[in-house]
């Protein structure tokens, strides 16, 4: 703004000079002091919507944390369960302390006991180092678990007197009411888990972001828990501001003194199954707010003295404005990190509204689920998944437990765990579904896996005993029919005589292979285990394949990685490719132009072979039940094969699944670590 000289204007005498000046610095003054009062008035707003966005997220992180301890003790009861199934199987004879040790072993337990009803021991087996009986709480609780006729199990969490040292102890009765398992394991996993999903621990990390001053739970009988010494508090009812907000269904706002120091405090009602209903009091720090508040105070103070006219306060004005923006900046930060976490969980959550349209979902939900731009879509117009109509979900929301449904996504087949409640926000008249979908394909792989291993573990068990009981005799039948081949000569039919001890001869020796396979199906070699390159292994062990798939019309292709390496005895990786192939050869009879194709590429930490045909492939239904023993849809085949290519890839601590082939034949994926 430019002034023109005085002498330009002969009318601005002194006394108007005057008047104008002081009338200038009174409008100074007039809109220095409205610019303080709005400036304190939009950052107390901006700081209150800060602490609404904070209040809310700590809202929805206790109410997951609650979630969170329900899912740690459904995993819990449902491992125990898995333990007690397998033990109601267990005969109380001279073997069954044996056979406890090795469910103790099996299931990385501590100790597992079998009690009567008066908490007497009958049997029982422990790791080396824990105790062989249970303590005198436990006992007590076994005589009331057999004297409450509606409880069959009782699940105790005991801290131990060692750091560290945090124990389960399940009690549960068995199937004939006559008998009680105990089975003692290892809770700290359980306890560390446990205490990183409380709301306590929770609201500890919350408590130490910058600004916030404190954070409690009050209920009407006092304070729950807090982030802080709370000191001497108003109880609720004595209070009629918290009076008021446990009445509201919305956060409400005050200045609150405490302890010496003016605060900002917001509060919220907060309601689960796992607290009474309450209050969150959450109070943030007006330090920032009072400096931001006197420095402007002073800049328009400076300005009203100095009287700079209306540039210099356009000026403060303007930098009073840019700390606005800064504090909406920073809310908008906290809002976009919310966001962020809420998009980078690992648990698929969208929510419905009441016309059937998704107004929220996170980015696992449409990984999942295979979807791609969800938000403002119908439900049923994007979500094809078979079992997760938007009819069905309507009739899940009235169940508190959880769903488990297969589906094929992408052309893949998934399991899924859906949980679905529905939610209400009266102040916003907004309401509808909220979906959760937990992804646990690979957790149902994991326990298809353990199973089988536990069933060939037995099975080893098992052919020890089979193998000395048939190979004796089969050894005396085979001598026999040796001798009488050679020392004793019929008169009559010569020919049929040695035609018969011929036959008994050759099942004889049939019969004992079958053995040596069902035994090396059971039991690994634990010798010693060189480092293999596969390229040299193939380079070799190609040649015999390609030998006979040239006799059978059959075209072998190898493409092997060279830098792939790792442990494994080469007569059982050999014994691996030759189950395979054997079972693609059969796959291929009386097909023309026959082809079996062997990739193997190094992904990651892993190694992954593919070993595909062209055949008639495997029905979905029965693939699953391929690597079961003594399964087999040929007339001649033992049900082995497929079986010791399983155990030899397990062996190696990799798996191998079953799959259709891009020509419509079988294809097996190893995958084995490097």
């Amino acid at each position: 703004m430019r002034f023109m000289p005085r002498t330009a204007v002969p009318w601005l005498e002194r006394p108007v000079l005057v008047t104008v000046v002081a009338l200038l610095a009174l409008l100074v003054f007039v809109f220095a002091w409205i610019g303080m009062q709005v400036s304190r008035k939009d950052s107390l707003k901006l700081l209150v919507m800060q602490g609404t966005t904070f209040t809310e997220a700590l809202a929805r992180a206790s109410t997951n944390a609650i979630a969170s301890e329900s899912f740690y003790d459904y995993l819990v009861h449902r491992r125990f369960n898995e333990i007690v199934a397998i033990l109601n199987d267990i005969p109380l004879d001279k073997n069954a302390d044996k056979s406890l040790q090795q469910i103790v072993q099996r299931h990385d337990l501590k100790a597992v006991f079998i009690c009567d009803l008066e908490g007497l021991t009958i049997s029982s087996a422990n790791i080396e180092g824990e105790q062989g009986f249970l303590p005198d709480f436990v006992i007590e609780e076994v005589r009331d678990l057999a004297s409450d006729a509606e409880s069959f199990y009782v699940l105790l969490f005991h801290q131990g007197e060692e750091v560290g040292q945090v124990d389960h102890y399940y009690l549960r009765l068995t199937n004939t009411l006559d008998r009680v398992f105990v089975i003692v394991a290892d809770a700290l996993y359980y306890a560390e888990g446990l205490r990183q999903t409380q709301i306590g621990y929770l609201v500890q990390n919350m408590a130490r972001e910058a600004g916030v001053e404190y954070i409690f739970y009050q209920d009407t009988d006092g304070i729950i828990f807090s982030s802080r010494s709370t000191g001497q508090l108003l109880a609720i009812e004595s209070d009629p501001f918290l009076t008021t907000a446990l009445e509201s269904d919305t956060i409400v706002h005050r200045l609150y003194q405490f302890q010496g120091r003016e605060v900002l405090e917001l509060v919220r009602p907060f309601a689960t199954d796992e607290y009474p209903f309450g209050l969150f009091r959450i109070g943030l720090s007006l330090e920032g707010f009072h400096v931001v508040s006197r420095g402007f105070d002073r800049l328009m103070a400076i300005l009203a003295v100095a009287m700079f006219g209306l540039l210099l306060f356009g000026l403060l004005y303007f930098n009073s404005r840019q700390k606005r923006r800064q504090i909406s900046r920073q809310y908008s930060e906290i809002k976009s990190s919310t966001d962020v976490i809420f998009d980078q969980m690992h648990t698929g959550v969208a929510s419905i509204n009441l016309s059937g349209t998704i107004s929220i979902a996170n980015r696992a939900f449409e990984q999942i689920l295979g979807l791609n731009e969800v938000l403002g879509h119908k439900w049923n117009e994007v979500v094809l998944t078979q079992g997760l109509s938007l009819r069905q979900l309507v009739e899940w929301k009235d169940k508190s437990e959880d769903h488990e449904i297969k589906a094929i996504i992408d052309n893949v087949e998934k399991t899924l765990l859906v949980a679905v409640s529905e939610f209400s926000m009266v102040g916003l008249n907004s309401s509808g579904l909220v979906v959760v979908i937990y992804d646990i394909t690979q957790l149902k792989e994991y326990e298809e896996a353990s199973a089988r291993r536990q069933r060939l573990s037995e099975m080893g068990n098992l052919a020890a005993g089979v193998a000395h009981e048939i190979r004796n005799p089969l050894n005396t039948i085979s001598i026999a029919a040796q001798r009488l081949a050679m020392e004793f000569t019929p008169e009559n039919n010569k020919d049929e005589y040695q035609a018969f001890t011929g036959e008994i001869r050759k099942e004889a020796k049939r019969l004992n292979s079958i053995m040596t396979r069902f035994l090396a199906l059971a039991r690994a070699d634990k010798g010693q285990i060189p480092r293999v390159m596969l390229n040299d292994f193939f380079t070799e062990f190609g040649q015999f394949l390609r030998l006979e798939a040239e006799n059978l019309g059959i075209d072998v292709k190898i493409d092997i990685q060279s830098d792939i390496a790792f442990d494994v005895d080469p007569d059982s990786l050999r014994e691996l490719f030759t189950n395979l192939f054997n079972n693609s050869k059969e796959a291929l009879t009386g097909r023309s132009h026959g082809q079996i194709q062997i990739i193997a590429c190094k992904q990651d930490n892993f190694v992954e072979i593919r070993f595909s045909d062209n055949g008639v492939g495997i029905e979905p239904a029965l693939r699953e039940k391929v690597f079961t023993p003594y399964f087999t849809t040929k007339e001649a085949g033992t049900g082995l094969g497929l079986p010791t290519a399983h155990r030899i890839v397990s062996d190696l601590g990799g798996t191998i699944t079953v799959k259709e082939s891009e020509s419509g034949g079988t294809e097996f994926v190893i995958r084995i670590p490097a």
